[in-house]
């Protein structure tokens, strides 16, 4: 049975959620600088790579990377699709863990799919396409040809 306590307790949980997740994007990219190598987030060979603590977290990183990344003109980007690809630089973990209860895995190595997002510039017709590996923690950089707008 639904009660208003139970509603109430899943908007707070949701709101906190969105919350926390807001507030540690802006420290994760504070750092966010120019890649001076061409292939850097154009390529499945070269991603882009955001790891923020979890998959779900990291998920959610990777939007609001995409949201604040600008073209050179100023221009915001809009998604136009998402595909989950494979990542031809896989290696499989050395000791795969798993969740003793869930069964789901602990570690990816280093990640086998990849994200990849074509996007489009506001009054553009050019589109961009980038790839995002989500297992994988490194320096997040910004693409040649794109900025990235801090808060």
């Amino acid at each position: 049975m639904v009660t208003k306590t139970n509603i109430w307790a899943a908007i707070l949980s949701l709101g906190l959620l969105l919350t926390s997740c807001i507030v540690s994007n802006p420290k994760f990219f504070a750092n966010a600088y120019p890649s001076e190598d061409p292939t850097y987030g154009y390529t499945p060979e070269n991603p882009i790579m955001i790891k923020n603590a979890d998959l779900n977290n990291s998920m959610g990183s990777s939007y609001y990377y995409l949201s604040r990344l600008r073209t050179e003109k100023g221009n915001k980007l809009q998604l136009i699709q998402r595909f989950s690809v494979s990542n031809p630089n896989y290696v499989k973990p050395a000791i795969p863990l798993t969740n003793r209860y869930t069964g789901q895995p602990l570690n990816y190595g280093t990640g086998p799919i990849l994200d990849y997002y074509i996007l489009m510039p506001e009054n553009e017709t050019d589109t961009v396409k980038l790839y995002i590996n989500t297992y994988l923690k490194g320096e997040v950089k910004v693409p040649v040809g794109l900025t990235f707008e801090n808060e």
